[in-house]
């Protein structure tokens, strides 16, 4: 073992590791570039390899036809005033089967690229001998272990961006036998074809268009012989992978660089990327457990050890930096290990892309916003053909599902998700947000500009507007939850997209066009019940349902912060909603579903109403209820039940949304709700919009403690705020609520204060 420890390592800091080996590729330890990814799994002497590809999906549906069904519109509308959405929405389906819809289908399916299967030949593991590690810090699994004979093995798994190639190695100290097998994935979708030489295997998959992608896998040490998609090394030392996936492009040989030089300069790379931002909550003797003594702990105790939420955090980022970059994340990142893959594994826009991106700009990966935007720049013309087809609107309808195309087929009357409207104003929000931290005025003018034009076009032409000027929105949705006239979160959207429209116009200086603000006027006020609680549909036909995994009624608190402590009656009756959602969801037993996303969102509107417990509630729900696979890749619902990285996308974002939140562009509230274990401790590299960043926070409430240093890069001013039971302890004994700092380009400002609590009830 002395051997193993000393190839192996200390183990990771930032990072994980257990002596368990995983059975199934979702608990694999992953690698990924935001372009391709890989995941290594099973038995240390009969291990596999699955490599993916962003643009990966199965051909298989029929996604492009959508039924022209606008001219029906008028008489849809009129049967849901007359005898209800549910009639209305057997309407809506019949004449779209009439013209030979073929109901709900489900996108394309994301597949992985290849498997290569690996055989230690003739060789049994020694008991107590295996050890596998994630190490975040670097971007690097590592597998080790050893055979009956004493004789020691080491894996290695990378995936490099700047070379674009997964790169992959077994060495050991004595020869060994090693067969290795490319699993064969041809079905009547796909046509494989398989090219072999000593040293390359060259893997051609065709699609039922023609499309391709090839894999091309090069390897070091000449193999012995090929037989029957089998490659056999005879008593060899060590054997190092190159592996390529090029998406619509003939295979290419590349001159490569040596595996050393290419695993030193990933390393260099992904390290200085990955730590610009940090969080530090506990000592590096408790971040050295492995991953197995923490779960045992938090199974013994029932309550999550510190070190697992600072865990959460570095896989978080991990994950984040690994699945996003030239891809849009899906709704398993940029991996998966089957042709089956829950939701098709596809591009969910009624809430998982969303919470998939929302970190990035905290984390000050905006430029990772690229993947997002050229595919979204893509869809444009599905969008617009949504729009028309359906309703005889300009402008975007975006789908809840897309993967090779945005085409709206994914509806039925089960699922009337073609009544939701939402789509493109909450992809909006994100046009707005990476302007906002990146200030970037060329982006704002050609890309966002138009993005909210067109989308409040669609509701130009698609509201209606009552005798006394009022608009309508019918049909409307509430993501998944029902239907009803005006959902809560369509008339944010459209306020938020209208709001963000004008300040474009006003900092490009362009004209606000008129027509946009008399739709904006329309809009009917937010609906309150008798028991003072915000509804989700302003439809007095329209019963509220908590028990329901969609957060879509507080879009105005958590995201377009409309709502806030300033519009005091909504205020308080979102706190009412949130009292009722969580007991009828988040802390129900019994509740409709576990989803992760759900969680996610119930920890943002918590901090937004600055109520750190229930902050502390949604996370605990994911994290003791094993909502993660052994990689702390989030899982969609408990115990390990469906690989789903959105909730990762969210993590960073919560927790530093609780440490600083962004009230306006230049306002920020300091520990706005904080849960208990995030009290203490030291933060770096959150960022801020107007292009501020946090360079470093230290915190220790309890004893009133407080440095923060900030730099900007641009001249600008700022407010610092603290929520209403916290004060800054000035000198001469005096306290204030906010201090107000001009911060000057490229300058370090540093900021240091005892703060004062009192106990008041909120």
């Amino acid at each position: 073992m002395e051997k193993i420890k000393e190839s192996s390592g200390p183990v990771p800091i930032h990072g994980i590791w257990s002596n368990r080996h995983a059975d199934q590729w979702e608990n694999g330890y992953i690698v990924g570039n935001g372009t391709i990814g890989g995941v290594l799994f099973g038995d240390p002497s009969s291990g596999t390899l699955i490599g993916n590809h962003h643009r990966l999906f199965l051909k298989e549906n029929d996604m492009e036809h959508l039924p022209d069904i606008a001219s029906h519109l008028p008489e849809l509308r009129k049967i849901i005033s007359s005898d209800g959405y549910q009639v209305g929405i057997d309407f809506f389906e019949e004449k779209a089967i009439e013209q030979d819809y073929a109901g709900l289908t489900m996108s394309d399916r994301y597949h992985p690229a290849f498997q290569l299967n690996l055989a230690l030949d003739n060789t049994t593991v020694k008991k107590n001998s295996y050890v596998r590690q994630l190490d975040y810090q670097k971007g690097l699994v590592t597998e080790i272990h050893q055979d009956s004979s004493e004789r020691w093995y080491e894996k290695q798994l990378f995936s490099s961006e700047k070379e674009n190639v997964l790169a992959f190695s077994i060495e050991s100290d004595q020869p060994f036998d090693l067969t290795l097998s490319l699993e064969n994935f041809q079905n009547e979708r796909l046509n494989q074809t398989v090219k072999y030489s000593p040293t390359t295997a060259i893997q051609k998959n065709s699609y039922q268009d023609d499309s391709f992608y090839t894999t091309v896998l090069e390897w070091t040490s000449s193999s012995e012989s090929i037989n029957n998609n089998e490659i056999y090394f005879k008593q060899i030392k060590k054997v190092e992978f190159i592996i390529r996936i090029f998406w619509n492009e003939e295979e290419e040989i590349l001159a490569t660089k040596n595996f050393k030089s290419i695993l030193e300069e990933h390393i260099t790379d992904h390290k200085k990327k990955y730590d610009q931002s940090s969080l530090q909550l506990t000592t590096d003797e408790e971040r050295s457990r492995s991953l197995e003594s923490i779960v045992e702990e938090m199974k013994r105790t029932n309550q999550v050890p510190l070190v697992l939420y600072e865990k959460l955090y570095d896989a978080s980022r991990y994950v984040i930096h690994s699945s996003i970059g030239e891809a849009m994340p899906n709704l398993q990142g940029i991996w998966g290990g089957d042709f089956s893959p829950a939701w098709s594994g596809d591009y969910t826009m009624d809430t998982n892309i969303q919470l998939a991106i929302s970190s990035l700009n905290s984390l000050g990966l905006s430029e990772k916003f690229n993947g997002f935007f050229s595919r979204m720049k893509e869809y444009e013309k599905d969008f617009e053909e949504n729009a028309m087809k359906y309703f005889g609107c300009r402008g975007y309808l975006v789908p809840a599902h897309a993967s090779t195309t945005a085409k709206h087929v994914h509806w039925n009357r089960e699922w009337p998700l073609v009544f939701w409207t939402s789509g493109a104003g909450w992809l909006a929000h994100f046009y707005q947000e990476y302007f906002d931290y990146t200030q970037d005025k060329d982006f704002l003018k050609k890309v966002a500009l138009p993005f909210f034009k067109k989308t409040l076009l669609f509701y130009e032409d698609f509201i209606q507007y009552k005798k006394d000027g009022t608009g309508l929105i019918q049909p409307s949705y509430s993501a998944e939850n029902g239907m009803g006239d005006n959902a809560t979160m369509d008339v944010a959207v459209i306020k938020e997209v209208f709001s963000n429209l004008s300040k474009a116009c006003d900092t490009l200086g362009e004209k606000l066009p008129e027509n946009y603000k008399k739709l904006v006027v329309s809009l009917p006020q937010y609906a309150v019940n008798d028991e003072g609680i915000l509804k989700e549909w302003i439809d007095p036909n329209k019963e509220e349902n908590y028990n329901h995994r969609h957060f879509s009624q507080f879009y105005p608190l958590f995201q377009s912060k409309e709502i806030t402590k300033k519009t005091s009656k909504l205020w308080k009756a979102t706190q009412k909603a949130f009292d009722k959602k969580l007991s009828a969801w988040l802390l129900n037993k019994e509740g409709e579903t576990s989803s992760s996303h759900g969680r996610m969102h119930a920890a943002m509107c918590a901090i937004s109403l600055e109520r750190e417990e229930d902050v502390e509630s949604a996370l605990d729900e994911l994290i003791l209820n094993h909502a993660w696979y052994d990689s702390l890749v989030t899982a969609h619902y408990n115990e390990q039940e469906v690989f789903n990285i959105d909730a990762n996308g969210a993590i960073p974002k919560i927790y530093h949304d609780a440490l600083i939140y962004a009230e306006s562009e230049t306002t920020f509230t300091l520990f706005k709700a904080l849960p208990s274990w995030l009290s203490k401790g030291k933060a770096k590299g959150i960022f801020l919009p107007g292009q501020v960043k946090v360079e470093e926070l230290e915190w220790d409430l309890q004893n009133g403690k407080l440095s923060l240093k900030l730099e900007a890069q641009i001249d600008c001013k700022i407010v610092l705020c603290l929520k209403d039971n916290y004060s800054f302890a000035e000198r001469k004994g005096l306290k204030t609520k906010e201090i107000e700092l001009q911060l000057k380009k490229g300058l370090q400002y540093q900021f240091e204060s005892i703060i004062s609590r009192k106990e008041i009830n909120v």
